[in-house]
């Protein structure tokens, strides 16, 4: 396959993403036994509810305050004078960049824009290593979530192999987490990568402390939006186990992080899993859909 045409391939493939996506959530609202109460979900707007979407607003910022604290003490190492202003200039900037590329591969791009020319490469490097450790966040929760519907649903895996499965997958994900560099490190020493990405692929290494710090600081981000969804869900009126809709929750982010997309999908797709996993504990698809578009326009919008 040439080149041409593999990158039409591409193409068609997102496209597909992009409509497959979009019906299937189509489908599933115009077809929702909730449809008709839509009216009902904007009205009526008491203190309760009032209070509950002035939490799920004053968590963005706190979700973007962690997520710029963090990408601080990373490049600090390397950028020792940046501020906390400028590193949110730079996060913003990354999200802008991030809508605009598939599954926002480009935010790195975004940030980079604001530390020294000659530290890019490096900043890169670390940018990258944050963002793994969100992935690693979400992957961890996810199969916890994904397993525990897939245990509701049949019932057939007891519990105690659902933990020792969980356990094992969280030790094998943290452990590639810190060993990160070490990784990067030997494969930048490998004579492909040096030949032609030499400039690229810094010699890195990244502290124990910082690793951790960073794992735990993602974690703290990802308990943020997963908080926010499961205060959309309760805005809009859906009222399930507070277990189940955390399952949900994790499962509908570890699906929407690894399905490949571009920025004209995500929204499509994050409301189909939103719907396919919530779906489960409720009727209401109408109204889960409200709460994915809800909390995709407050933290990205």
């Amino acid at each position: 396959m040439d080149g041409k045409t593999a990158n039409r391939l591409k193409i068609a493939i997102k496209v597909a993403i992009v409509v497959l996506a979009y019906a299937y959530a189509g489908y599933r609202i115009a077809t929702a036994p909730d449809i008709d109460q839509l009216p009902t979900y904007f009205s009526e707007m008491g203190l309760s509810r009032s209070l509950v979407l002035v939490a799920i607003l004053l968590l963005m910022p706190i979700n973007w305050t962690i997520e710029t604290g963090k990408w601080q003490m990373l490049v600090r190492s390397t950028e020792p004078n940046i501020g906390f202003g400028r590193c949110l200039k730079a996060v913003m900037s990354g999200v802008t960049v991030g809508t605009l590329t598939p599954n926002r591969a480009g935010e790195f791009a975004g940030r980079i824009l604001f530390v020294q020319k000659e530290n890019r490469a490096k900043v890169s490097y670390l940018t990258i290593f944050g963002d793994t450790a969100q992935f690693c966040a979400t992957v961890i929760f996810g199969i916890v979530g994904l397993l525990t519907i897939g245990n509701h649903i049949s019932g057939a895996i007891p519990y105690n192999t659902l933990v020792i499965i969980s356990a094992i997958c969280g030790v094998a994900i943290i452990g590639f987490f810190i060993k990160f560099d070490s990784i990067v490190n030997a494969l930048g020493r490998t004579k492909f990568i040096k030949k032609r990405f030499e400039k690229y692929v810094p010699q890195c290494k990244i502290g124990t402390k910082s690793k951790l710090i960073t794992l735990g600081l993602s974690m703290a981000r990802y308990a943020v939006f997963c908080l926010q969804f499961y205060l959309s869900l309760t805005f809009f009126g859906i009222d399930i186990p507070v277990q189940s809709a955390f399952a949900a929750i994790f499962a509908t982010y570890i699906c929407t992080y690894l399905i490949p997309s571009i920025a004209a999908a995500e929204l499509g797709i994050r409301v189909s899993f939103a719907i396919l996993f919530i779906g489960i504990f409720t009727t209401q698809e109408t109204a889960i859909a409200l709460a994915s578009l809800l909390l995709y326009l407050v933290n990205v919008g």
